[in-house]
């Protein structure tokens, strides 16, 4: 009698566990349990920032509240924002994709030219080591005052991951596979299209993604260094009068360049692999991620 209620207990208590289950993943999907964290601690910088110069008793215009930097993004946007962040963003777009060009195509060169490899890969490496902000006044000299040199700075800057990540993607394909394709009569280009570039897309992409995020780089250096329109010349002129909250305006519409840049890359990449994100769902159901 007392082993039958307690297995009755038992019972009793499995389906409150798993009905409290069922209802958790049904009010808390795990991609919004897993979004409360990050805007939790987004929410509580925010309002510190808010209240920074209350708190320690200093001038707006030395970290000017999230309100003030908000009402200036948007009470400037037509006459200020807009128009200059218009030529900025083009800078932007224009170098990606010639970063992306030229870092995707000598990186299948690289690969496969032993030659070529020995002789750019140490060039390429080495040429990281000098900084954008050194080159841009001299490609400034070169090419003029206009979007020419923003868009090299920009494209010099993309380069470099793109280049890199897919060179990695190209060396990580196991060699079974390689073999398989050869002894399938397969030819280079063969195996090529049908093996290493679709084994390195997860790699490219990822390149892509950091390519993404610091892209606005090489524009803003390139502005810095010399041009009249852009948001680098607005936060130039913002700066020397201490208006900081139309700097730090400048730095939002930045920041929603490189995210808007970041999502675009994102999406197509769940779009042409979409097998990659299968076997990562897959993972994380089972409790691995």
């Amino acid at each position: 009698m007392a082993n039958t209620k307690r297995d009755q207990r038992e019972v009793q208590s499995v389906g409150v566990g798993a009905a409290a289950a069922g209802v958790n993943s049904i009010t808390l999907p795990r991609r919004l349990r897993n979004a409360i964290p990050p805007i939790i601690a987004l929410g509580l910088i925010l309002l510190f920032w808010e209240n920074f110069n209350w708190i320690f008793d200093q001038p707006d215009w030395l970290l000017p509240p999230i309100s003030k930097i908000l009402t200036t993004a948007i009470t400037q946007a037509g006459s200020k924002y807009i128009p200059h962040g218009w030529i900025t963003l083009q800078e932007i777009i224009f170098g990606f994709l010639l970063g992306v060009g030229t870092g995707f195509i000598l990186g299948v060169i690289v690969f496969h030219s032993r030659v070529l490899r020995q002789a750019l890969l140490p060039l390429i490496l080495g040429s990281q080591a000098i900084p954008a902000i050194a080159i841009a006044p001299v490609l400034v000299i070169w090419f003029g005052f206009g979007m020419e040199p923003k868009i090299l700075i920009t494209a010099l800057i993309v380069f470099f991951p793109v280049f890199v990540n897919t060179f990695s993607g190209f060396n990580s394909i196991e060699r079974d596979s390689i073999n398989l394709m050869s002894s399938l009569g397969a030819g280079q280009w063969q195996v090529f299209w049908k093996v290493r570039f679709p084994g390195s897309l997860p790699y490219i992409f990822t390149g892509l993604k950091i390519a993404a995020t610091i892209s606005p780089i090489g524009a803003i250096v390139g502005e810095w260094v010399g041009s009249h329109q852009g948001l680098g010349p607005v936060m130039i002129a913002a700066n020397a009068a201490f208006k900081t909250d139309i700097v730090f305006g400048a730095i939002l519409y930045l920041a929603m360049m490189a995210i808007t840049l970041f999502l675009m890359v994102n999406l197509l990449e769940r779009w042409l692999i979409p097998w990659y994100f299968v076997g990562t769902q897959k993972e994380e159901q089972g409790g691995i991620i």
